[in-house]
């Protein structure tokens, strides 16, 4: 019976490691290269190994490596071996940077997810630096099959009477989504989670079978390599040492447990102390901690606990899935249904706790908790030190973590769970390549002009005789101040272009004001100018967030343009006809507050006045007494009861009311609604319209007697709206304000 559970249990570990094979290789082909995190500075981390065969210096940046010359040099060595075997002389052919990676647009998500343009050269076959590069990534999937095949021998030691748990706690650390893209990449979180997991099961070995030489000397080895690793898993040797001591003063006595100990902490220091000791020496920081201080993430001020509280979601979310260079992520549903799984497992562990029924080796999972507490408070300790909050530190205590997990199912009632996670965790790491990675860095689909413009609206621009703007459509109207508001636009190439071009879109008010804006490489960052196929269209949506300051309500246009980044240049815009188009106006937005206001302002002077069908005038301010020679702002209060039917003029007047014959209009200002920038057509039913007027005052004399009258004409005929009040109909359409 025995041997019939070990062949099955065999079988499906080379089953489950196959297909982690199989699903890391599908993340890393739809991964493009170096868009993952820090992957270019771990890559010339390794290229610096493979041709100059030294470590990178600590206070330079000749390795090109950046923070990551202060990693331990394990991992890189061994992806030097392999990735050396090919040659990357044309590393640079690679390297063409999207200026728009990493443009935080104006509080957006940032849309441009990659940082680099990709083409052509990175299709298989592979050569020269793209193999290099895939073959780096190796390294990083056999680190992985070590972790898996770990975790499995981990969950024997905890399970030795179930090997299905077994199995699963290996499988759990197969199919986390985050743990599989890590394995793609070229880093060395891989290496740390092999590196741990391997000591994690000697440990468990001991704590089993008890503690020997052979055993003190291959925790030793193991332990050191981990430090060669990850400056995070110098934790490692402390808890080593307290398990051996455990076991050992418990079974062999005092003089043993000094003895094994010795032997064990000699061969850690011997294997990766060196590392720390050349730091200290050449650097005088051995943990080279300064390497990560001085980048632009490195906190000059330790963070408070509160700044740590706000990141733990991310930590969470960046845990399970988080690609790209973080930024790309699961809809939140999918977090969500991925927490069910450890809420599960935490009630199977409080349900053990109530009724005492845990663990037979539950001196394996005290190892495991307490290992996951280690790397949780040390990853913590770092947040405080560096802007850090990356799910994949914690990948050293992954099995323990999927230990803990399936102890806790195991304590449940017999319903299915590990089964039901498993099989949605599969699921999801087959859709993940395709529907989440692979789309954040695919150029656009190509389109005929026809079906391009099918797609928006607008009059079609021309930009330099090169680029056609077929039109554009708007995500909604009326967008408030803080919101995104997303443009579509459709582009078709009408010639080759060498040049690089930006696409801004602009959102531009009263006297100019740009009250929102977004600059970016076409396709998002993935279709740059010079790549356009003449005679082939695609679509952009551009994200552009209205400042919080925008005057409103009012209309903004929307402007649209390309331009040389290097120079400032725009291409000049002509329509389809061949007239010159000074400013690109594509579209109009209304910006309005959400929900209508409500009343007038303290200071205001209310007033009951319809004019027409569909206006009020509901009160005005203002700015001071009426004095000679002074300015006077009127803000007016209008009210919107319908949709008005045409665009009306609005007229403030100061009147000579003892002048012969007609009163005599002392100053004026006669325009349209807030500058002209909201035409009474745009208002909506219930809204209400402050809209301000400036009066110069000339020098009045006191005998005069002066009155302050506003109302509305049409611009075309000068015939003024009709006035009633709560007295009945005004005559001329004046409304008396004093």
């Amino acid at each position: 019976m025995y041997r019939r559970l070990t062949f099955l249990a065999s079988h499906r570990l080379i089953c489950l490691l196959t297909m982690f094979v199989v699903l890391t290789a599908f993340y890393s082909l739809m991964t493009p290269l170096f868009e993952a995190p820090d992957e270019v500075w771990h890559y010339a981390y390794v290229r610096y190994l493979a041709e100059k065969h030294r470590l990178p210096p600590l206070d330079g940046d000749d390795s090109g490596a950046y923070q990551e010359a202060g990693q331990p040099p394990m991992y890189y060595a061994v992806a030097a071996l392999i990735s050396g075997l090919a040659p990357d002389n044309d590393l640079e052919e690679l390297m063409w940077h999207n200026p728009g990676f990493g443009y935080q647009a104006g509080g957006t998500v940032n849309d441009n997810k990659n940082m680099l343009i990709h083409t052509e050269a990175e299709r298989f076959p592979w050569h020269g630096a793209v193999l290099a590069i895939r073959l780096a990534r190796v390294a990083s999937l056999a680190f992985g099959l070590l972790t898996v095949a770990m975790a499995w021998g981990l969950g024997e030691e905890a399970f030795p009477d179930h090997p299905a748990m077994a199995f699963g706690v290996a499988a759990m650390v197969a199919l986390t989504p985050q743990f599989l893209f890590v394995c793609g990449v070229v880093n060395n979180d891989s290496a740390a989670a092999a590196t741990a997991t391997l000591v994690l099961w000697m440990l468990a070995r001991v704590l089993n079978r008890g503690a020997t030489l052979w055993r003190s000397v291959t925790i030793g080895i193991a332990t050191g390599l981990a430090a060669l690793t990850k400056t995070s898993l110098l934790l490692l040797l402390p808890l080593a040492l307290l398990v051996l001591n455990t076991v050992t003063l418990r079974h062999q006595g005092v003089r043993s447990a000094v003895a094994l100990s010795s032997v064990l902490l000699l061969i850690a220091c011997a294997t990766g102390g060196w590392w720390y000791v050349r730091n200290a020496l050449l650097y005088h920081d051995p943990l080279a901690v300064q390497v990560h201080m001085n980048t632009p993430w490195g906190r000059a001020v330790p963070a408070s606990i509160k700044t740590i509280l706000a990141d733990l979601p991310a930590v969470y979310r960046s845990y399970w899935g988080a690609f790209g260079w973080g930024h790309i992520q699961f809809p939140v549903g999918v977090y969500l249904a991925i927490g069910v799984a450890p809420v599960l497992s935490l009630t199977g562990w409080i349900n053990a706790l109530l009724h005492r029924c845990l663990p037979r080796r539950w001196a394996i999972f005290l190892l495991a908790l307490t290992w996951w507490m280690l790397i949780g408070a040390a990853l913590l300790e770092w947040m405080r030190r560096v802007e850090a909050p990356h799910g994949r530190l914690l990948f050293p205590a992954i099995a323990a973590q999927s230990l803990l997990l399936a102890g806790g199912w195991a304590a449940l009632p017999r319903i299915p769970v590990p089964q039901g996670v498993f099989i949605s965790l599969l699921i999801l790491n087959l859709l993940t390549p395709v529907m989440v990675i692979r789309p954040a860095f695919a150029p656009p689909e190509l389109l005929s002009p026809s079906e391009a413009a099918r797609k928006v609206q607008g009059t079609e621009l021309i930009y330099g005789d090169v680029a056609r703007l077929l039109g554009v459509s708007l995500d909604r109207t009326p967008v408030s101040p803080g919101s995104v508001l997303k443009v579509r636009a459709c582009w078709e190439g009408l010639a080759a272009m060498k040049q690089d071009y930006t696409v801004f879109v602009h959102l531009i008010g009263r006297e100019n004001a740009r009250v929102g804006e977004r600059h970016t490489y076409p396709g998002l960052g993935r279709f740059p100018t010079s790549r356009w196929l003449p005679g082939r269209a695609f679509c952009d949506v551009y994200r552009v967030r209205v400042s919080d300051w925008a005057p409103v309500p009012e209309l903004y246009d929307v402007v649209i343009g390309l331009y040389d980044a290097g120079t400032g240049e725009r291409l000049p815009v002509r329509t389809s006809w061949g007239g010159e188009v000074g400013l690109p106006v594509v579209a109009q937005v209304r910006v309005a507050m959400p929900g209508m206001p409500a009343g007038l302002p303290g200071d205001a002077h209310p007033l009951s006045y319809r004019l027409g069908a569909e206006i009020m005038l509901i009160g005005y301010r203002l700015s001071g007494e009426i004095r000679g020679g002074e300015p006077l702002t009127v803000t007016l209060y209008w009210q919107a009861t319908g949709t008005p039917a045409g665009d009306y003029v609005v007229f403030i007047h100061l009147l000579d009311t003892e002048a012969t014959g007609q009163p005599l209009i002392l100053a004026q200002d006669d325009r349209p609604p807030r500058y002209g920038r909201y035409p009474t057509s745009a208002w909506q039913a219930g809204e209400v319209i402050p809209d301000e007027h400036v009066l110069i005052i000339p020098p009045l004399s006191d005998a005069r007697h002066i009155q302050l009258m506003t109302g509305m004409y049409h611009p075309a005929t000068l015939e003024r709206l009709p006035v009633s009040g709560p007295e009945g109909p005004l005559p001329d359409g004046l409304i008396p304000l004093r």
